[in-house]
């Protein structure tokens, strides 16, 4: 009989790698995923099929009513969580995100001693940085079920710990969990981009690409007026989902200042799309206002980061504190000041001609991630050593 396995998110499970990385690992070795979760709200299912695992089910929340609070739904999908928890009596439980904690309380009451449960956050903010009386609240929530949590886990130590001096809760259950690649993933790649490229007669450029939510607090205006002094031989290529129409104002700053043939916009792009731009750039932007913890702390942390990373593809980060401490062990990138459009051009201009140091970052990048930074080694450090593996 296999063992069984939940997980519970009240999103999207396709938009975590994480999450189906670790899916895939579970059920390679023989236990039976059931994955709760809601149902994507955007339309157009840009991710395509992910594979969960041979041994995964998705259970979508069967009420979630449009004209009710996010709130009062993830309530209802607590509940129903809970029922199925009674029904299915899973050994071990991964709660992702404060949302699906809810239940949590109720579930811990009818556990028996070798029911284990993980808390995996992979976003959470500074309570001072709350503006809105709900999100304040539901901040309170997230800090007082997570205590009931056998393990806590996060994509960075520095965030862990800021968790942990708010909440109290033993430093002994905290572990980290970097959103790594898994060494053998084979991603899907389209042609759709060489076509364009070839269209546009730039199939000979070096591509520099910024990939990730096309939004406020990524710098991406400072990333446009770089492209006024960057050499010839380049192209920037902005990739991702655009929110709440992002991109629109984008794409005027690009046509007013005449860099329509400098700096290409792709927007809501699908996975295999994605992967073809990742593989085919020699050169990845990952630049993070410090609007939010999150953004504070991006170091290995990030999801373009790792793309990056698994791409084997030289970065240019921020010039904080956090990259400069994590560029002392990984030198995989250079900084820059993303508030400076010309400094971050001299940097772009800078790794792609330097053969030399374009190549040193290459071989770095290899050597971190066939080390360190990949997801089997993550989890090496952490659901191994707490779930006794």
């Amino acid at each position: 009989m296999k063992k069984n396995f939940f997980f519970v998110i009240w999103a999207d499970p396709k938009f975590y790698q994480t999450l189906f990385f670790l899916s895939q690992h579970f059920s390679e070795k023989n236990y039976e995923i059931n994955i709760f979760c809601k149902k994507s709200e955007i339309e157009q299912d840009i991710n395509g099929e992910i594979n969960f695992g041979k041994n995964t089910k998705i259970r979508f929340c069967p009420l979630n009513i449009k004209c009710l609070p996010d709130f009062i739904n993830s309530i209802v999908f607590s509940i129903y969580c809970f029922f199925q928890f009674l029904i299915l009596k899973p050994e071990k439980i991964i709660f992702f995100n404060k949302h699906s904690l809810f239940s949590l309380g109720l579930i811990r009451i009818f556990s028996k001693n070798k029911d284990k449960f993980i808390y995996h956050n992979f976003d959470f903010d500074d309570p001072a940085n709350l503006k809105s009386f709900n999100e304040r609240i539901l901040s309170k929530l997230e800090f007082f079920f997570s205590k009931f949590a056998d393990f806590l886990v996060f994509p960075s130590i520095e965030r862990a710990n800021f968790f942990q001096s708010i909440t109290k809760i033993d430093k002994v259950k905290f572990f980290g969990f970097r959103n790594c690649f898994p060494k053998k993933f084979i991603p899907i790649k389209s042609n759709f981009f060489k076509e364009f490229l070839d269209r546009n007669n730039i199939s000979d450029k070096k591509i520099v690409c910024s990939l990730g939510s096309i939004s406020s607090a990524h710098h991406l205006n400072e990333i446009i007026d770089s492209a006024k002094y960057i050499n010839k031989n380049i192209v920037l290529i902005i990739g991702g989902i655009s929110i709440n129409n992002y991109s629109y104002n984008l794409k005027k700053k690009i046509k007013n200042n005449n860099l329509s043939q400098k700096i290409f916009i792709f927007e809501n792009i699908k996975n295999s799309l994605w992967f073809e731009i990742l593989f085919k750039s020699s050169l990845g932007l990952c630049f993070y206002e410090k609007v939010n913890l999150s953004h504070q702390y991006m170091a290995g942390t990030s999801t373009k980061f790792n793309n990056y990373l698994f791409a084997r593809i030289p970065m240019i980060v921020n010039n904080n504190e956090d990259f400069l401490n994590f560029k002392k062990k990984f030198d995989i990138f250079e900084v820059a000041n993303p508030s400076d459009p010309k400094n971050i051009a001299e940097k772009i201009n800078y790794i792609i001609d330097d053969n030399n140091r374009f190549n040193e970052l290459r071989k770095n990048l290899e050597i971190a991630f066939s080390e360190e930074l990949n997801f089997e080694k993550q989890f090496e450090k952490s659901y191994k050593i707490f779930l006794d593996y």
